[in-house]
């Protein structure tokens, strides 16, 4: 949901365009944020990671924001009181956010590119980044942004695993015509094999992702698990919940899927020495 258009290959849809293109998807996080739908078990997870590392008063970042619905999961598990600034490249997220939270003490959001975040070294006590980096067609250069504006800790929520893999979900518009970048009569491919538009779900490998941190400076340690704290049934309830959505995840005992492809969801908790 963070990144400039400019720097994808022309075949594949930039997430925060994409999202622009499929509204449905952020009345849905609107209704979460708002508490007229559950919480995501993303949410839950990530609120129950970060709180025994959140001190009175911290200052959260929240990249890939959405409209706030991670903050909903935060309020209800941290007994501290913290400051959150959420941040999202998709602009009518931004404005749902600032719609659901209008009056919050202490909340802001803001539209931001994770490629180029416009925060200082070190502005932010708590860093967290959820579900976006898959979407990216690379992560070297947010990591890097991530750890940067951290001051102590930085939690990362993507696909892990013991090898990386480049893999895209190719649009077509027979299956999702409101993000398919082509004509009706248009094939899902071009006749250079490219795809005419498609979104990226990619893998990275616990050794890249640790190297990458470990580089910066400023990263003393790099912890790195599956993210097994979830609830399969109430991850395939909103399969039910939501029809429209594309690329919904599934849940089977503790492995999630879409579609044909196994999601292994981890985290990395970076702790940062200022």
């Amino acid at each position: 949901m963070q990144v400039v258009a400019t720097i994808f290959m022309t075949a594949i849809t930039p997430p925060s365009t994409m999202w622009e293109r499929y509204p449905q998807y952020g009345q849905l996080m609107f209704k979460r944020a708002i508490g007229d739908s559950p919480e995501m078990e993303s949410a839950k997870s990530a609120a129950k990671v970060i709180k025994p590392h959140i001190r009175p008063n911290d200052r959260i970042l929240d990249v890939g924001c959405g409209v706030g619905h991670y903050l909903r999961s935060l309020q209800r598990e941290l007994n501290v009181p913290f400051h959150y600034t959420g941040a999202d490249a998709t602009a009518s997220y931004i404005a749902l956010a600032q719609q659901a939270w209008a009056g919050t003490p202490n909340v802001t959001f803001k539209q931001a590119n994770i490629f180029d975040l416009p925060f200082g070294d070190g502005e932010f006590d708590v860093v967290m980044c959820n579900n976006v980096l898959l979407h990216l067609p690379s992560v070297q250069t947010p990591l890097e942004q991530l750890a940067r504006v951290a001051k102590r800790v930085l939690l990362v929520r993507t696909l892990i695993g013991d090898r990386s893999f480049r893999i895209q979900d190719v649009q077509s518009h027979e299956r999702c015509p409101d993000l398919f970048q082509g004509g009706a009569n248009e094939l899902e491919f071009r006749a250079d094999g490219e795809p005419v538009s498609a979104i990226w779900y990619n893998i990275y490998s616990q050794n890249y992702i640790r190297q990458v941190l470990m580089r910066r400076q400023n990263v003393e340690s790099v912890e790195i698990w599956e993210d097994a704290d979830f609830d399969a049934s109430k991850i395939n309830a909103e399969v039910g919940r939501d029809k429209a959505q594309h690329g919904v995840t599934q849940a089977s005992g503790r492995i999630q899927t879409n579609g044909y492809m196994l999601m292994p969801w981890s985290y990395a908790l970076a702790q940062i020495k200022r």
